[in-house]
């Protein structure tokens, strides 16, 4: 039993109630670096020391009233390691008298440091939580503020826009020569009012935390409203080549607008002045998916660029133009990773170049 008692990792003793060790197992050596044998006879006060004896004196002394005692305590030892540690006292009592107490304790360290590890990686949690709730407050007040600058400064534009559009219809009819400049300055306008959209659908689709809302919508609806968003004499140079039997696809129309746009306004900018620009639709069994091709007669991107074509602030120069890619190839990819899908370049051969766009319809 000795020997059994001795390879338990907890401290058992026994302390009688004049404070004297009648028996102590070998673990009294590893916490106190003291002999379990030499032990016998000494008072407990002698061995805890007066800080330590003074700490526990409350449960001794309960103990030796008959009452049990469970407490934890910081035991330092000989080897300068303060180790944690559950004690329980256990009154002996015969005939209703108290001769003495069992001691058992035993060491928690390894516990409390989970628990210390655990209340910090909780306290952490609540710290980012409360830190991602600050940050969404602020993206949304940020987007708010985006929202009512565009309308401050869209609303000017849309309203110059709409007067230089009826000025140069005006003047058409008697003054084409005079009508030019008025053309010019439309389509500047048109500029500022695309990169302006750009630059708040950039803002948005950053902050995004939530899922697209998504709904059926018609394909050639969503087509025409793109062509209807172009410069006026760029609408001529769109061609559609049908051939999907798809007529409605899951999408977010607004979202799927802007994209499409932006792929077909950066074919036309690039491709040969006067050429036109198609928008080819097919249907992908694997993934299934909505194919949307624009093909441009251009001369396409060095090979190098093409794996960073839809990178944010992305360069690069083309055999027959200087392609300066800021926001709009970038949102073009954010908007198809959004639906489940992405852009890439089909082809890109001297005479055509081609975006496509898979839109998951899983």
């Amino acid at each position: 039993m000795r020997v059994l008692v001795d390879r338990v990792p907890s401290m058992l003793a026994y302390w009688d109630r004049d404070l004297l060790c009648r028996y102590a197992n070998r673990a009294y050596e590893y916490w106190f670096g003291v002999n379990p044998e030499a032990l016998v006879g000494t008072s407990i006060r002698d061995l805890l020391g007066p800080d330590l004896f003074a700490m526990n004196e409350p449960y001794i002394r309960g103990a030796l009233g008959g009452e049990q005692q469970v407490f934890e305590r910081i035991v330092p030892g000989p080897d300068g390691v303060r180790r944690h540690s559950l004690a329980t006292y256990i009154p002996e009592v015969v005939d209703g008298e108290v001769l003495g107490f069992f001691v058992q304790v035993t060491e928690v360290t390894q516990l409390r440091e989970v628990e210390s590890a655990l209340a910090r990686e909780r306290a952490l949690r609540a710290q980012v939580e409360a830190d991602a709730v600050k940050l969404g407050e602020l993206l949304g007040e940020r987007s708010e503020m985006l929202h009512v600058l565009a309308h401050e400064v869209r609303q000017p534009l849309n309203n110059a826009m709409a007067a230089l559009q009826g000025a140069a219809s005006a003047l058409a009819a008697t003054d084409a020569l005079a009508a030019e400049p008025l053309a010019s300055a439309e389509l500047v306008l048109g500029q500022v009012a695309s990169r302006l959209d750009n630059t708040l659908a950039v803002a948005s689709l950053l902050a995004r935390a939530d899922p697209i809302e998504r709904q059926d919508v018609d394909v050639n609806l969503l087509i025409a409203l793109v062509v209807a968003d172009l410069p006026v004499g760029d609408r001529s140079r769109i061609v559609t080549d049908q051939r999907s039997a798809v007529r409605t696809a899951s999408m977010d129309l607004g979202l799927m607008r802007l994209a499409l746009r932006n792929v077909l306004s950066n074919a036309l900018r690039h491709g040969p002045k006067g050429t036109s620009v198609t928008i080819r639709l097919a249907d992908s069994d694997d993934p299934l998916a909505l194919l949307i091709d624009v093909v441009d007669q251009g001369q396409g991107v060095e090979a190098d660029f093409v794996p960073r074509l839809f990178e944010r602030g992305a360069h690069g120069r083309g055999a027959d133009r200087l392609s300066r890619q800021g926001l709009g190839l970038y949102i073009v990819r954010r908007v198809m990773e959004l639906h489940g899908g992405l852009a890439m370049v089909a082809s890109n051969s001297p005479g055509e170049f081609t975006v496509r766009l898979v839109l998951d319809q899983t």
